[in-house]
């Protein structure tokens, strides 16, 4: 499949973009709209997915029994993860290298000279990271939190764009735990708390940042103004004045009004000076073994310009303390009228829909305002606004999905898991049967780099203008009529897709129990085997020489695929005990049985990934081209070389396509 097949439905996906309809009825404690009422599954799986990392059966049924408000009051209030990020990664580090992570989690979480990865710097660091991060997105009770601050680290970037976190990678497990902590808090404070970050003190370059000086040569030396710049043109109030809705504003000339100057950066960078990492060896040296990027940044006096300072029209006061200094800024900063828009539509088109209403921008802009950044509040009205209720209603899609986001809710929707028991082998392999050379990884993910076929990943933006430009407009007709933005698609390629089409079926080739559970394996004297537990596929794995359970470039986890083997049973066989006694081969048959299983399968599949977005044409173009895949008996007569049985074979020929055809689909790949 193209990036331009999705250009095609254009019509479809944008006809409610202007809109702000729906029953627009004021909430009440007694009263609940009536947009909110009614939530039948399909809504509720394109609303969840929209609120959390992927709709599930539980979270289905959890919010139609609670309501929208009630279950997003529950979100609100699940207990908070200290350190959730760094936690999780710190664990399978010292499982995988036990002997060189050796110090107690609680002692790599203390403020002490007992610095996680200092020492080693170990190239593996991304890969533990990330699996931290998937651990979260997947398996985390607190969806909502973690899916604003993952809308937040679009908006607020810190990447492995800075080289020195491709080996200091827990740089970026701490700045997730800072989105992650402040997503429902006060924007002002996560502004505060990011600004002493040590992992954006080095990606964004003022660690180590000095007062007006002169060097050697007698040449001035400024204070850096890359994090100065960022943190209004990026992390705040853009480029250019904002009214309430977002639109731009204009001078009498009809020209745009800048939100700051070169002076006013100027002013901010001097700030910014005199932070650096804690425990560095030397003020401002950057290194893979300098410093520890899980604590703030601390403060040097003599590197600190005392000075007064003017900024946005509005004073500094000279001689405040280092923290003060900072957070008159950032209160100078939070006082501008522009912040709300801007940072209200940017988490609308991150987390609801791509082209909202100027009503839709302004209701939500209108919260922010009036609770001083509660993104509790904003995330609220986010998700309750009749705008984004009557596009779930009328089955209308308004946001491309991200490649990631996609790629999460189908993990999701197959119960994605810590695979229970797995060896790590440094970059090789086991060096005999019992692979004493490896460590033995238990109930964890593993995750590598995704952007081979994803085009991103968290944390790993190439700039810090993230991953796609929101006010890209595909080249297009249809969108460029109509003004309409798409900035997933600007990360979408041929390749890209390609690649992730493929990612689908190799994590399901290797990863889903029931399948695992089908194969057979040889014996040392030729005798084949069906594993009988995972534990047997496991202890096998080094003699049989099973790559995807110790290779660390292999992802790892478990899937559940028990839902699309029932659904085949109960047509085929009208029960679900995994005989399938009744499916015959097509070859030699007019049996029919196995048709209507598949037509079921893919109309069930259809609910499950998209909520019932995929047309009946497309489901028939489905079932056309596999309807006469579904059983080959000869690959299982009795003898034969490599035995496959009914459910090994239609998993490959059938659960498998269906499933990859879908997530690959327009209808998937929309919200």
């Amino acid at each position: 499949m193209k990036s331009w097949f999705f250009i095609s439905i254009i019509a479809i996906f944008f006809s409610a973009c202007g809109g702000g309809g729906g029953d627009t009825k004021s909430t009440s404690a007694q009263q609940t709209p009536s947009y909110l009422q009614d939530i039948n599954t399909s809504v509720a799986i394109r609303f969840l997915n929209k609120t959390t990392f992927g709709a599930t059966q539980e979270d289905i049924k959890q919010l139609q029994q609670l309501g929208v408000e009630k279950w997003l009051d529950k979100e609100f209030t699940t207990p908070l993860q200290r350190d959730i990020y760094l936690k999780k990664m710190i664990t399978i580090a010292k499982q995988c290298e036990g002997d060189t992570f050796n110090a107690t989690l609680e002692e790599y979480l203390a403020d002490n000279d007992t610095v996680f990865n200092k020492e080693k710097a170990s190239f593996k660091s991304p890969r533990y990271r990330l699996s931290s991060w998937f651990d979260n997105a997947l398996m985390a009770k607190d969806q909502l939190r973690h899916k604003v601050a993952y809308a937040l680290s679009q908006i607020i970037v810190e990447s492995d764009f800075e080289p020195i976190f491709t080996r200091r990678a827990e740089a970026l497990a701490r700045y997730f735990d800072i989105l992650y902590a402040n997503a429902f808090g006060s924007y002002k404070q996560l502004l505060r708390t990011i600004s002493l970050n040590s992992g954006m003190g080095m990606f964004l370059t003022f660690n180590g940042n000095q007062k007006l000086y002169y060097n050697e040569a007698g040449v001035a030396v400024y204070p850096d103004e890359n994090y100065a710049r960022e943190i209004m043109q990026l992390f705040s109030i853009g480029l250019n004045k904002l009214t309430i809705d977002a639109t731009p504003q204009r001078d009498k000339d009809g020209h745009l009004i800048p939100t700051y100057t070169q002076e006013d950066v100027n002013q901010l960078a001097r700030v910014f000076t005199g932070w650096d990492l804690k425990r560095n060896s030397k003020f401002g040296r950057v290194g893979f073994l300098q410093g520890d990027l899980t604590h703030p940044l601390e403060f040097t006096a003599k590197y600190h310009d005392f000075g007064a300072k003017e900024l946005l029209g509005e004073h500094i006061q000279e001689n405040l303390e280092a923290k003060e200094d900072i957070y008159r800024a950032i209160d100078i900063i939070m006082a501008q009228k522009s912040v709300a828009p801007y940072i209200s539509k940017n988490l609308i088109m991150r987390l609801s829909k791509t082209n909202p209403s100027k009503e839709y921008i302004a209701r939500v802009a209108t919260v922010f305002q009036n609770t001083q950044g509660d993104l509790k509040a904003v995330t609220k009205a986010i998700f309750l606004d009749p705008e984004l209720w009557d596009d779930l209603k009328h089955n209308t899609p308004v946001k491309f999905k991200e490649p990631l986001i996609a790629y999460t809710q189908f993990l999701r929707a197959f119960k994605a898991q810590p695979f229970p028991k797995w060896y790590y082998c440094g970059y090789g392999g086991p060096e005999d049967e019992n692979a004493t050379n490896c460590s033995v990884v238990h109930n964890s993910f593993l995750f590598n780099d995704t952007r081979s076929y994803l085009a991103q990943g968290a944390g790993l933006a190439p700039t810090v203008f993230n991953f796609y430009d929101n006010d890209f407009i595909p080249n297009d007709s249809a969108f460029q009529a109509q003004n309409l933005y798409a900035p997933e698609l600007q990360i979408q390629s041929d390749t890209m897709i390609i690649n992730y089409s493929n990612k689908i079926q190799d994590i399901l080739e290797h990863w889903e129990k029931g399948y695992i559970l089908e194969h057979y394996y040889k014996d040392d004297e030729g005798v084949y085997h069906k594993y009988t537990s995972l534990d047997e596929y496991v202890q096998q794995a080094p003699r049989t020489k099973n790559i995807p359970l110790y290779y660390i470039g292999s992802d790892k986890m478990l899937l559940d695929a028990t839902e699309e083997y029932n659904v085949l049973e109960m047509v085929i066989d009208g029960d679900t005990d995994g005989d399938f006694t009744n499916l015959q081969d097509y070859r030699v048959t007019e049996y029919h049985g196995d048709e209507q299983a598949l037509k079921a399968l893919i109309s069930f599949e259809n609910q499950k990934l998209t909520g019932g977005f995929l047309t009946q044409e497309q489901e028939d173009i489905i079932f056309n081209a596999l309807k006469n895949k579904i059983y080959n008996k000869y690959n299982n007569q009795e003898g034969a070389s490599n035995p496959q049985s009914k459910k090994f074979q239609l998993y490959k020929n059938v659960i498998i396509p269906v499933i990859r055809a879908i997530v690959t689909s327009d209808s998937y790949m929309v919200e």
